[in-house]
């Protein structure tokens, strides 16, 4: 009868404790979400990494992405333009006019 190495068992549990990490990992970054909550005036909290749709001198719409999900999400005219894969956190409005999971900042980022 062959012996297995001392070393098999130890490697088997890392491997599954990796693969359980990494499912955990997996399923956080799809099941994010955006939108963190609704506040009592109405309005919504959103957060993640911005990725601009149209910016322009006097204006700047984009998405905010957490995870698999994202917003669309229009800045006031004097807003200044967040970096494209900044992290922001900003108050906003829905606005279902734009569309379904649209909405307009209160505020800028």
């Amino acid at each position: 009868m062959r012996r297995r190495p001392v070393w098999g068992v130890p490697l088997v549990v890392i491997a599954i404790l990796a693969v359980a990490i990494l499912l955990v990992v997996g399923f956080t970054g799809l099941l994010a979400n955006p939108v963190k909550g609704v506040n009592p005036d109405g309005t919504t909290t959103l957060s993640g990494s911005f990725e601009p749709y149209q910016c322009t001198a006097t204006s700047c719409d984009g998405y905010v992405q957490a995870g698999a999900r994202s917003v669309f999400v229009v800045f006031p005219s004097d807003c200044a333009q967040p970096r494209r894969g900044a992290s922001i956190t900003v108050t906003a409005r829905a606005a279902p006019d734009l569309g379904k999971g649209s909405y307009r900042a209160t505020a800028c980022a």
